[in-house]
């Protein structure tokens, strides 16, 4: 199998301004510094900074001249008939995909061409309601949206594009919305894996980072809607979030650790680490557990399924990466597991009061700021570091406004904390001069 490069733009930027001071000390030879450029492909670094922010001010204007032709057809359309009607608005979807393929494979200008093509699948999105009201078609406002995505969804796939693929994600979420509210949510369990079967296949040929990252942000979005579907569900919400988040997060580290689509690592397993952390700090609240109803959990297999199979997923994902993982990558596995399982666990606790889902909850959250901070301090990103000290604090102010106790506790305890993370933090930065020193 052919080697994986970090194709990442900074990791790229950085190695570039490296090789001219390598060459100079003899580290590399100019037939070594040529085929660093020629595998990396640095001499396109700045045409790719150029052609991002092209693709930027197209991608804009193919919304805006979307707005505007869709603008432009519903001022006139209580004076055209029918049958013009229907030429016009297939008319102006054919012109955007026929112009936009022709510029994009045929021409010189593929970001314009692929601006246009994403500007006809809007116009698609517009076509099918303007026809909807034009032959007094009945049905669910939500229905639509669900026409909409697969259509973009075709046109993702044949255009290679992942801004249409958002578009995808967007649509479909919108119908799965409406339609596990209409009373459908037995059904709607299927939207979870037919959203992954679509999109992640496509992101993974093209090579996308923000479309796989956004796919399993849709993923966890749609366990959640499915536990907050029914009004007595909320304790279950807390399940989705840690199902979405840990299979997001096994995910990155099945990238990282094979370096298989290696640059899909981070920004996947960010994203469950957020999910997670997120899920963890909502709950943590001791009044979120109390005074509710007991839920019904045989009535709630249109959530647990597809979590189930998250969770499943997430540990094969996990159990293939654990070969790859060194003692402090899988220590902070670890850390992240057993938050994940106290997560699962607090909904059922709360039969037994309120007090023991919120001290799960909330150790869980310590955990995770654990495995921040020691992700940070091991693998030497100060991003990591200050984002799990930053959750401490916020954990701890939190608990300051929930809990009602002496002024003077409570100033004793801020000023402990702040100046225990005040230390942390400049023994760390400490610690990472002394590494730059050392390498240097």
């Amino acid at each position: 199998m052919a080697p994986e490069y970090n194709r990442s733009v900074k990791f790229r930027a950085a190695l570039k301004r490296e090789i001219p001071e390598w060459t100079e000390q003899g580290i590399l030879t100019e037939n070594d510094a040529g085929r660093l450029r020629s595998i990396y492909e640095l001499d396109d670094l700045g045409k790719e900074s150029s052609r991002l922010l092209s693709a930027a001010l197209f991608t804009l204007g193919s919304l805006l001249i979307g707005g505007g032709v869709i603008s432009f057809v519903a001022a006139h359309w209580n004076e055209i008939s029918r049958g013009p009607k229907v030429v016009l608005l297939f008319a102006a979807l054919l012109v955007f995909h026929i112009a936009g393929y022709w510029l994009r494979y045929r021409s010189d200008w593929p970001r314009l061409g692929h601006a246009l093509i994403f500007c006809g699948c809007l116009v698609f999105g517009a076509n099918i309601g303007l026809l909807a009201q034009a032959y007094q078609v009945s049905g669910s406002e939500y229905g639509m949206f669900g026409a909409w995505a697969l259509g973009s969804l075709a046109m993702a796939w044949a255009a290679r594009s992942w801004v249409i693929g958002l578009l995808v994600i967007v649509t479909s979420f919108t119908w799965f919305v409406g339609f596990a509210d209409d009373s459908h949510e037995r059904l709607a369990i299927v939207y979870a894996p037919l959203l992954a079967a679509a999109l992640l296949p496509l992101a993974w040929t093209i090579r996308s980072r923000a479309l796989y990252t956004l796919t399993f942000l849709g993923l966890i979005c749609s366990l959640l809607n499915l536990a907050l579907v029914r009004s007595y569900n909320e304790r279950a919400a807390v399940i989705a979030v840690a199902a979405g988040g840990f299979v997001a997060w096994a995910a990155g580290e099945f990238h990282r650790a094979t370096g298989i689509r290696k640059e899909f690592g981070n920004p996947a397993s960010n994203l469950g680490l957020a999910a997670l952390a997120a899920g963890a700090y909502l709950w943590s609240f001791h009044w979120l557990w109390g005074g509710w109803e007991s839920v019904g959990w045989s009535h709630l297999h249109w959530l647990l399924i597809p979590a189930g199979v998250a969770v499943a997923i997430g540990a094969a994902l996990l159990a293939k990466a654990w070969a790859g993982m060194d003692d402090s990558q899988r220590r902070s596995a670890a850390g992240v597991v057993a938050a994940s399982l106290l997560l699962f666990l607090s909904p059922p606790l709360n039969i037994f009061g309120e007090a023991w889902p919120t001290v799960v909850v909330n150790v869980a959250a310590l955990v995770i700021a654990a495995v921040l901070v020691g992700k940070g301090i091991v693998e030497e990103r100060r991003l990591a570091f200050w984002a799990g000290s930053l959750f401490v604090a916020t954990l701890i102010v939190s608990r300051f406004f929930e809990y009602e106790s002496s002024l003077l506790l409570k100033s004793a305890a801020f000023i402990v904390s702040g100046a225990v993370t005040m230390i942390a933090g400049v023994a760390y930065e400490k610690f990472l001069h002394r590494r730059e020193a050392i390498a240097q």
